[in-house]
């Protein structure tokens, strides 16, 4: 059983919606699978077959959500990502493909792709500034995390660890020393956890309000100098 935990806000229904369907796509007439979505002014997603847990108090708090939702599923494999991902048709198959011969991974990531075709944070060191690194980069490394907007964990882990409860969206803009992925990141190194990577499958972050050069990824309005930072996108999209 792979159990879906889908953390929102309510803001983007539509893409919501888009994300349950593009995993029950994968799935077609399978039933080995559910799908929790976990936050606040969840949008009516009657038909969908998903699992709603409405949660106010932890609103401002990603790692308390994805505990949440870990104690609200029953999958011995969790994925947990933001509301406004994409699965590409063959998640699946190429999930299954790569854990028949990996037999040893507890949490992993996979490439994650803006809607132009570029790289989200999805192999990136925290140190220097979420820095972008090769697909092979050696996982070890200290200052490797591993992206909150997508992961695929083991239950047994998340039994052993769980996100802190109390670290605030953009932990580190707020006085916190690492955002929550970063921080979960740096426990499982100290654990002697390895954080697997499947390069050959995709996640779409339909989100095009960011923009990647494949190195850095930033929203577009945050961008301080456009020209050195994305000339891969503007090059892309003129």
């Amino acid at each position: 059983m792979i159990s879906f935990v889908i953390l929102t806000i309510g803001d983007k229904p539509e893409k919501l919606r888009l994300c349950i369907r593009s995993i029950h796509k994968n799935f077609e007439d399978r039933n080995d699978y559910e799908v929790c979505v976990v936050g606040n002014n969840i949008p009516d997603l009657a038909g969908l077959n998903v699992k709603t847990v409405e949660d106010e108090e932890k609103k401002e708090f990603l790692g308390a959500r994805k505990n949440i939702g870990t104690n609200n599923t029953s999958g011995e494999i969790l994925v947990h990502c933001d509301d406004d991902i994409v699965f590409s048709e063959n998640w699946l198959n190429t999930f299954e493909g790569y854990i028949k011969t990996n037999k040893d991974w507890e949490i992993m990531g996979n490439r994650v792709l803006l809607p132009d075709g570029t790289r989200y944070w999805d192999r990136a060191t925290f140190s220097p500034a979420h820095k972008m690194v090769d697909y092979d980069f050696y996982s070890d490394d200290v200052t490797f995390y591993q992206s909150g907007a997508f992961s695929i964990s083991k239950r047994s882990l998340l039994d052993k660890m769980s996100w802190d409860d109390d670290i605030p969206f953009y932990g580190m803009f707020k006085g916190f020393e690492h955002n929550e992925d970063v921080e979960f990141s740096i426990r499982l190194k100290e654990a002697g956890i390895k954080i697997f990577f499947d390069k050959n499958n995709v996640v779409w972050h339909n989100d095009s309000t960011y923009a990647s050069d494949n190195v850095t990824c930033n929203k577009k309005k945050l961008q301080t100098d456009i020209n050195h930072k994305c000339m891969g996108f503007i090059l892309a999209t003129n």
